[in-house]
């Protein structure tokens, strides 16, 4: 009932910014090299985005240990900083550059651990059933995003294609809200 729409609301948010942010790690190299970067040092960029999201996950694991609710609620900040990221990478230069990769790889794709534990942690009796649901918003994501995204970028170029993942990022963190509220209802 209840508990299942909460839990598709969750999985679309999902789906929403996995496929912004899988669309980062796949065409912030050839981006980065289309705006000037050196192919060597838009590489390392993504390295940089890289490093940082594993200690954003790592990190954001260790604070939703010591949290007993709102995490849904922190994912969705998490994904308004990400669609910050996502939207510096759409201006020129080397300094948004770097800051939209660290915003939008550090949090903006640092969230599916935390989700996975916000949702078991709110459906102990069901975990398996309930992170198949959303976990499926965040394959479909990961497999959608790059095609859809990348067919943007080839049609209107990159800055048009970062913006519209930085929108579907914003409209995941409503959703991860609107997730929220409902997970949070008796």
């Amino acid at each position: 009932g209840r508990a299942t729409t909460a839990l598709v609301v969750v999985g679309v948010a999902a789906t929403l910014a996995a496929a912004a942010a899988n669309a980062l790690g796949t065409f912030v190299v050839d981006s980065a090299a289309g705006r000037g970067l050196s192919p060597a040092l838009a590489g390392l960029t993504l390295t940089l985005g890289s490093a940082v999201c594993v200690a954003a996950r790592v990190g954001a694991g260790w604070l939703a240990d010591r949290r007993e609710t709102g995490h849904v609620a922190l994912i969705a900040g998490m994904l308004v900083v990400g669609a910050v990221g996502l939207v510096l990478l759409a201006v020129s230069g080397p300094v948004p550059l770097v800051a939209g990769v660290v915003l939008g790889f550090g949090l903006g794709w640092a969230w599916p651990g935390l989700m996975n534990f916000a949702v078991v942690r709110l459906h102990p009796q069901a975990p398996a059933a309930a992170t198949s649901i959303t976990q499926t918003g965040v394959y479909a994501g990961g497999c959608v995003g790059p095609l859809g995204l990348g067919t943007i970028a080839d049609l209107a170029g990159y800055p048009a294609m970062w913006g519209t993942a930085a929108a579907a990022m914003l409209l995941a963190a409503l959703c991860m809200l609107i997730g929220s509220r409902l997970l949070s209802r008796p």
